[in-house]
């Protein structure tokens, strides 16, 4: 995994900061997209202190101008981008299902898996430079 790069979706926290910890611990170079850029630039703070190589910036998943933004950053700082992991979501707000108003059902929806295909669906710049047809894997 030494020289690889991966880009995470939500790794300020959670199973998505456990996972950029991982990768570092394995030589990976680590780009986290995150809403919570405090969350993300602890993780990077910790990855940074342990020899690793990282970054961050600002991604809300349901925007595909944000995912691209961090698959440019990956190519642009590291020369490319090996791995995606898809880890952003919301759980929703903290009340039953009765009080969960249309709005915020739709905005928890919008994180998840049919968002993060975004990320899957926006090919690293140099291998369409170079011709090659296939998705951030």
């Amino acid at each position: 995994m030494t020289g690889k790069v991966v880009v995470i979706t939500g790794g300020g926290s959670g199973i998505g900061r456990a996972t950029a910890l991982a990768f570092a611990r394995q030589g990976t170079k680590v780009i986290i997209g995150d809403i919570d850029l405090a969350g993300a630039n602890d993780t990077v703070a910790s990855i940074k202190n342990k020899g690793g190589e990282a970054d961050c910036l600002l991604v809300d998943v349901t925007k595909s101008a944000d995912v691209q933004a961090m698959v440019t950053r990956a190519v642009a700082q590291y020369g490319g981008l090996d791995f995606a992991f898809n880890n952003a979501g919301l759980v929703g707000p903290a009340v039953g299902v009765v009080e969960t108003t249309e709005e915020d059902w739709a905005h928890v929806v919008a994180t998840k898996p049919d968002r993060n295909v975004a990320l899957h669906e926006i090919r690293n710049p140099r291998d369409v430079e170079a011709g090659k047809r296939r998705h951030c894997e």
